[in-house]
């Protein structure tokens, strides 16, 4: 692991401090307004744990016509972390070696796999046909609070669709999933970002207790 510094700008109208690597001429010269730094301390960043168990639910994740390349690369990165087994980028979605979603997801377009598609309804259609069972995360007249939806009997197999970050998610997928849930939203936003939506969504299964209890 390459070791960090932290550096302080020297100047009293600037005084940032910030991380770069220690061979890193930011190291010396302040990247906001070129006064001199100096290293405060050095330190390796602490990626020290290696990977969990596996856990006994099987997830994957559809994600419709989701525009943003970086919320593409932040999505598969939380994918990754929650041992998300397989992602499908559907529609206009980019595919996991579009340059910006590399920049993001950091690895983990080569640690999850993925695949593109240009119909997610097909897709879903498919998934089901194979045994998965479908949950579309869209607040709608029949959709659960993520909570309340954990507390049913887990599926073995369970695919989540996100939607477009604007348009939300097709009809035609709300109606062929068998739930619907979305995150109580409790400010004047009615949603969250669509990476922030996923990861809050698959961390919330892991780590579910219903999730965990024998039979």
């Amino acid at each position: 692991m390459n070791r960090h510094v932290v550096a302080s700008c020297t100047s009293a109208t600037c005084g940032l401090r910030y991380p770069v690597p220690v061979d890193d001429l930011r190291a010396t010269v302040c990247p906001a307004c070129d006064s001199p730094a100096r290293a405060a301390e050095s330190y390796s960043p602490p990626h020290v744990h290696g990977a969990e168990d596996q856990p006994g639910v099987r997830l994957r994740v559809v994600l419709d016509n989701v525009r943003s390349a970086l919320n593409v690369g932040t999505m598969l990165r939380a994918a990754d972390g929650a041992a998300v087994e397989h992602v499908h980028l559907c529609g206009v979605t980019p595919a996991g070696d579009n340059p910006k979603v590399v920049k993001t997801s950091l690895g983990a377009e080569e640690a999850v796999a993925w695949t593109h598609h240009p119909d997610a309804t097909q897709v879903a259609s498919g998934l089901a046909a194979s045994g998965w069972t479908v949950w579309s995360v869209e607040n709608t007249p029949e959709s659960r609070p993520l909570e309340q939806a954990l507390r049913c009997e887990p599926p073995a197999m369970l695919a989540l669709i996100f939607g477009n970050e604007i348009a939300g998610v097709d009809p035609a997928l709300l109606r062929s999933s068998h739930r619907h849930l979305h995150l109580p939203m409790h400010g004047s936003k009615t949603s969250l970002n669509v990476g922030v939506a996923l990861g809050a969504v698959v961390y919330g299964v892991r780590s579910a207790e219903s999730w965990s209890k024998p039979g």
